[in-house]
């Protein structure tokens, strides 16, 4: 019966890749603060769209450029809703920016499809929040229904309050007068 005899491989040095070796002593130096160097795929980032770091500061350039076309934003009760769409929208556009950039380089077949999938998910989260801030005509006339409806009952209490303070004063009024005769 013949028995299979195995190729030892070798490395440059000539000493067979069986026989263990010392370390080599390789040392690189820590990751800078700001880095853009991506530890799980040892290379550079990509697009940023996972970069907590990378959205943050695209989401504050279209923060400024958000509250200076539509100020109404401005107000406390839209600051959850603009922090949520700027966060979307900057997603969105890094990956629509690192898609079309690469199909344009390469070619549409070198977008792998989760690519695709990741674009079309951030873009309609993006479009819902857009809608949630009143940035679309639909959600816009919401809004601004909403806060005439909003106004309109500040203004009911109030006639409301006026109403009670007139009907207190006309009690002490009376209760003055018969007390005074």
């Amino acid at each position: 019966m013949a028995t299979k005899s195995r190729a030892v491989t070798v490395r440059r040095d000539d000493t067979p890749t069986t026989q263990r070796q010392p370390a080599r002593g390789y040392s690189w130096p820590p990751f800078e603060k700001g880095s853009t160097l991506s530890v799980g795929n040892f290379g550079a980032v990509r697009h940023g769209a996972y970069s907590d770091r990378i959205i943050t500061e695209k989401a504050d350039h279209i923060r400024g450029l958000l509250l200076s076309s539509y100020p109404y934003l401005a107000d406390e009760t839209f600051s959850e809703a603009v922090v949520r769409y700027c966060r979307a929208e900057a997603r969105a556009v890094l990956l629509h920016d690192y898609v079309m950039e690469k199909a344009e380089t390469k070619g549409v077949e070198a977008v792998k499809p989760y690519l695709w999938s990741e674009v079309r998910g951030a873009d309609a989260l993006a479009q819902k929040c857009n809608s949630d801030c009143g940035l679309d005509p639909a959600g816009h006339a919401k809004i601004a229904r909403d806060l005439g409806m909003a106004a309109n009952i500040r203004g009911q209490q109030a006639s409301i309050q006026i109403g009670s303070l007139q009907e207190q004063g006309r009690r002490l009024y009376e209760l003055r007068g018969s007390n005074g005769k």
